[in-house]
Parts: C-alpha cells; sequence; structure tokens
C-alpha cells in the first residue's frame, strides 16, 4: 500500500503551522512542519515533499526566497505560499515563479485544499511537465486561423448564432482528436448549448457517458456557494487542466460563455483581476480557453479592458495576435490604481 503524500510547512509561528498540520492530516495526508525555510531545505524531507505550505514573513529567508531557492536546486515541489499581509507585488512573484497559490491569512480552508489538490497532482503526473507529441503535431484551428503558442483567446461575438457558427469546426476537431471539451454555461442556455452540439454532428450522449464532454453551469464553476472567488477559480482551473492528462486525453479545449449577469456578481474589477491573473495559469499549458462575450452585451469600456487582458482575441470571425494585450503585472497594477483613486464602478453593461 503506497503512502499517503507527504505535505511539509514551514511557518514560525507555532499556532498558525500547527492548525495547518490539523487540518492537512485530517485530510488523510502525511505532514512535516519546520519553524523556518533554513530548517526545511537542511533536513532530508525536501525531495519527499508532494507540495510545500510556506508563510511568506518569516526571519531568514522568506517564503518567497525559499521558494525561489528549491527552483535554483532543480526542484520543482508545488508551493503554495500564505501570508497574513498580503501585497501585490508579493502575489505576483510568487504566481510567476509557480506558486499553485498565494493565500491570505485567515484563509478560507476549502481554498486550501483546492490547492493542495492541484499541487498532488502537479506532483504525481509527469504530464503536466510535458507537451504530448500528439498535440505538438497538430495544429489547433480556431476562426479559420491557426492558434500560436498563447491559448488564452477572447472571443467577441454578436449573438449566439454568430459564437456557435464561428467555434463549430474548433469544439468538433477536439472531439475527432479525442481531447476532452469543458464548457462553462449560463444555465439558462445549457439546453439550447447542448442541442447545438448535437446539431453540428456530435453524439452529445456519448460523450458526456465517457466524460469526453462536460458543460458546466456557473454555479458549478464561478459562483460555487453562490459567490466569486478569483483565488479558488485559478486552482479550479489548474486542477481542471491536470485532470485531463488522468482520464488520458492529450488536451482540453475550454469554451466559457459571459453574460453581464455573471459580472455583477463577480464585480467587473474582480472579474478582470481573475482574467489577468488566470494568465500566468494558462502560460503552464497548451489548452485553449476561448472566454465568449456578445458584444451587445457590455459597454464600450468594459469590453476595451476585456480585450487588454487576453493575449489572443477572435473579432469579426478571425483569430489574431491582439495587440492591444497588456502583461498581467502591468495591468493588476492599474487595476491597483484604480481602487486607489476610487475608479472601480465601472458597469458591465
Amino acid at each position: 500500500m503506497s503512502k499517503a503524500p507527504l505535505i511539509s510547512i514551514v511557518d514560525d509561528d507555532a499556532l498558525a503551522r500547527d492548525g495547518t498540520r490539523e487540518l492537512i492530516e485530517s485530510l488523510g495526508y502525511r505532514t512535516t512542519t519546520f519553524e523556518s525555510a533554513e530548517d526545511f531545505l537542511k533536513s532530508s524531507t525536501v525531495a519527499d515533499t508532494a507540495c510545500l505550505i510556506t508563510d511568506l514573513q518569516m526571519p531568514g529567508l522568506n517564503g518567497l526566497e525559499l521558494q525561489e531557492a528549491l527552483q535554483s536546486l532543480g526542484n520543482q515541489t508545488p508551493v503554495i505560499v500564505i501570508t497574513a499581509y498580503p501585497n501585490e507585488k508579493d502575489r505576483t512573484r510568487a504566481l510567476e515563479n509557480g506558486a499553485v497559490g498565494y493565500l491570505s491569512k485567515p484563509f478560507d480552508e476549502q481554498t486550501l485544499i483546492e490547492c493542495l489538490t492541484v499541487a498532488i497532482k502537479l506532483q504525481s503526473s509527469q504530464a503536466w511537465r510535458l507537451r504530448t507529441a500528439a498535440s505538438n503535431e497538430c495544429p489547433i484551428h480556431v476562426a479559420d486561423g491557426v492558434l500560436g503558442n498563447k491559448c488564452h483567446i477572447c472571443g467577441f461575438f454578436n449573438g449566439l448564432d454568430e459564437q456557435h457558427r464561428v467555434l463549430r469546426s474548433f469544439i468538433k476537431e477536439g472531439f475527432e482528436r479525442g481531447e476532452k471539451a469543458f464548457h462553462i454555461m449560463d444555465p439558462s442556455l445549457r439546453e439550447d448549448h447542448l442541442k447545438r452540439l448535437t446539431d453540428a454532428g456530435i453524439d452529445v450522449g456519448q460523450a458526456i457517458a465517457t466524460g469526453q464532454l462536460e458543460v458546466l453551469r456557473w454555479q458549478d464553476a464561478y459562483l460555487r456557494d453562490d459567490r466569486f472567488d478569483k483565488d479558488r477559480m485559478a486552482a479550479f482551473f489548474e486542477n481542471l487542466l491536470q485532470s485531463k492528462a488522468v482520464a488520458g486525453h492529450p488536451r482540453m479545449r475550454l469554451v466559457s460563455r459571459v453574460e453581464p449577469s455573471l459580472l455583477d456578481k463577480a464585480g467587473i474589477e474582480g472579474w478582470l483581476e481573475y482574467e489577468t491573473r488566470i494568465n500566468y495559469v494558462l502560460s503552464k499549458y497548451d489548452d485553449p480557453v476561448i472566454c465568449a462575450y456578445d458584444l451587445s452585451n457590455f459597454s464600450a469600456n468594459v469590453v476595451m479592458d476585456l480585450l487588454r487582458v487576453h493575449p489572443v482575441v477572435i473579432v469579426g470571425g478571425v483569430l489574431q495576435e491582439n495587440p492591444f494585450f497588456v502583461p498581467p503585472e502591468q495591468f493588476l497594477l492599474e487595476l491597483q490604481e484604480r481602487k486607489s483613486a476610487g475608479n472601480g464602478s465601472i458597469q458591465a453593461h
């Protein structure tokens, strides 16, 4: 019988360290704890650690420096950073260095659990490190174009008919190659979406039965517990992209239809921050993600902001590299400046 994965916890606060340990052990994992980064690096458990949970602010090496020290040693153990003093600079640094999560104390236990689930899959599966030969050899066709190495796509359409007409061949190509199809829909549009897939020649019943197709409602993804949590969603997508390998799919193609009511629930600034941060996650994979927006439903200001957080765009049925794309770290700073200036009340429509 194989041993449960080992989770190492580094935190100079004994109370916080023990609390995290108790939570992790309650999930069935083994744990080991350290009160400093230096103690962890000198220990014999570094190589056996499936996930490292580290506090950021500590005497000696801090959590970010510990993360970077491991990388300098060639150790790719997934890291979750927690902190009582969150700030944008540290969050960006942690995520750019590949952290699975950046959580603020006191953190939501479910969010930590979801980040941990992602980390375990990252550590246990070799698929996350390697592009499959089949994926590399087969170009992805979208909107009469060929997708490059940037896979986060904003699709602007004039109505559902145009959206389905433009994306039909993209979706069918994935099915023909045995790839996973994952779609997130407004609950009121789910049945119509399934019908349109059937009309396109896809055996929807068979695809759902085999797990090749999943069509989720917003409540199953973005609005679990009737609230939007950008950190939880980042962990959700990382977990999702790992699951394709576990299920034997060479790639996953994701399509998400976004409506004003969803942005109203998330808050426009919260949604833009999420769309910006998800670039850090998607940059590690070659799975295309299309965020579909109906141009008639959003103001010009919102459309421009949405354009700026996607490296690739579909406009007028044409795929193109987005000349208006702003690097995530730059746009996150802009969002912070907007909040400071009190201009965070842009309306979705």
